[in-house]
């Protein structure tokens, strides 16, 4: 019994680090593509917001197809390959309708990866034990693994910043496919997966508020995932500040999560969103007054609370209040409000705010933002589900 509560899920394992290595070379570079294909910051800004708008409706139909199914890792499969198509598109284009297009398509499917991955996680952690954090660990590294040395190693932002991604997509895909989509179904008790019950969950107090602080959340965080490489482009600064930046932020975010399990349940998920939320404001606030490269990767530091502990204790948030049967449906509303509701929101706005007052003024912007959700969490009840605690 001990050796099966220690068994760590390998192929699962395997997906988040191939995955994540997708996005460290996808999130931190794609802006600065962007720029190199002549788009301006508005047009950056809508490409940005395409995955947001998808992820608004997308997570949850496919969240409800695991729920409804049993089988997330199947479902999963179905999200990577559609991924894959979409980057294989965006690899030829060359105007700003075609990219529309493909990152459209990337969309459509790849909202869902991480919501559909963190549900095997946490089915895996329910009948083995251990930690979601604990598994969640390896996509951080991952992230680590293709971010920094792809920094440092291009002269210059091109073609290759689609490139890599669609090569790692495409591994991650025959990896699933050997794996995870093989899994046997698993249906748990609880109320009958449909549209319905999802509308319930989320018009309950606790969880729509919650839902509104994280949007409001990832709003703030949009100047940094959307226009950080075009502002250190913008200031003179070589592309590996783009990397390291990224790197150092992840790390902290691995800090974060392989020392979960020793102070993250010792406050509830209300304290710690607070604390995220404050972190985050003097997080912007630095990045509003500073031209240095070693003072913007400093403050990349902070990126283990802005995104690892918020990402945590927002999942923690969702398993005390969504039945066994609604699992895969609450994380993906998560990431449907969050992810979907604040990233149309913010990349749009942020976007346009950048041609309009230029980097330093939009992240001091933002650093005012950080705190609205603070706001709004003070006023969330945060007591959870009787089962789930």
């Amino acid at each position: 019994m001990s050796a099966q509560r220690n068994e760590r899920p390998w192929p699962l394992i395997l997906f988040y680090v191939l995955f994540f290595m997708t996005v460290g070379v996808s999130l931190p570079f794609m802006p600065g593509y962007f720029k190199t294909l002549g788009f301006t910051g508005a047009e950056s800004g809508t490409l940005l917001a395409v995955g947001p708008t998808f992820a608004l409706f997308m997570p949850p139909l496919w969240g409800q197809l695991a729920d409804r199914t049993g089988r997330p890792g199947l479902v999963l499969l179905g999200s990577t390959l559609g991924g894959v198509l979409g980057y294989g598109l965006l690899a030829g284009a060359t105007t700003f309708t075609q990219a529309l297009i493909a990152l459209s398509v990337h969309a459509a499917f790849a909202s869902s990866i991480t919501s559909l991955a963190d549900t095997l996680a946490l089915h895996h952690v329910q009948q083995h034990g251990g930690t979601y954090a604990g598994i969640r660990t390896w996509g951080s590294l991952g992230f680590v693994l293709a971010s920094l040395p792809f920094g440092f190693l291009i002269k210059d932002i091109d073609r290759t910043t689609v490139l890599v991604p669609l090569v790692l997509l495409t591994t991650a895909a025959v990896a699933c496919a050997l794996t995870l989509a093989r899994l046997p179904g698993r249906f748990h008790e609880g109320p009958k997966p449909s549209f319905q019950s999802a509308l319930e969950l989320a018009k309950q107090p606790p969880v729509f508020l919650f839902l509104l602080a994280t949007c409001l959340h990832w709003i703030a965080c949009a100047p940094y995932h959307g226009s950080l490489a075009p502002h250190v482009k913008d200031l003179g600064l070589p592309p590996w500040v783009v990397g390291l930046s990224s790197s150092v932020g992840v790390g902290s975010e691995i800090l974060v999560m392989v020392s979960w399990s020793r102070w993250g349940g010792r406050l509830s998920p209300k304290k710690l969103l607070l604390g995220v939320f404050v972190a985050s404001s003097a997080r912007w606030a630095l990045m509003s007054v500073t031209s240095n490269p070693w003072v913007l990767v400093a403050a990349a530091g902070l990126h283990g609370l802005t995104f690892g502990a918020f990402y945590l204790s927002s999942v923690e948030w969702m398993v005390q209040r969504a039945p066994g049967s609604l699992r895969a449906t609450g994380q993906t509303l998560f990431v449907a409000a969050t992810f979907g509701v604040g990233g149309i929101v913010g990349y749009r706005v942020s976007g346009g705010l950048y041609d309009l007052l230029g980097g330093h003024r939009l992240f001091a912007v933002a650093a005012v933002m950080a705190l609205l959700p603070a706001v709004v969490m003070g006023l969330t009840p945060h007591k959870p589900r009787a089962e789930a605690a």
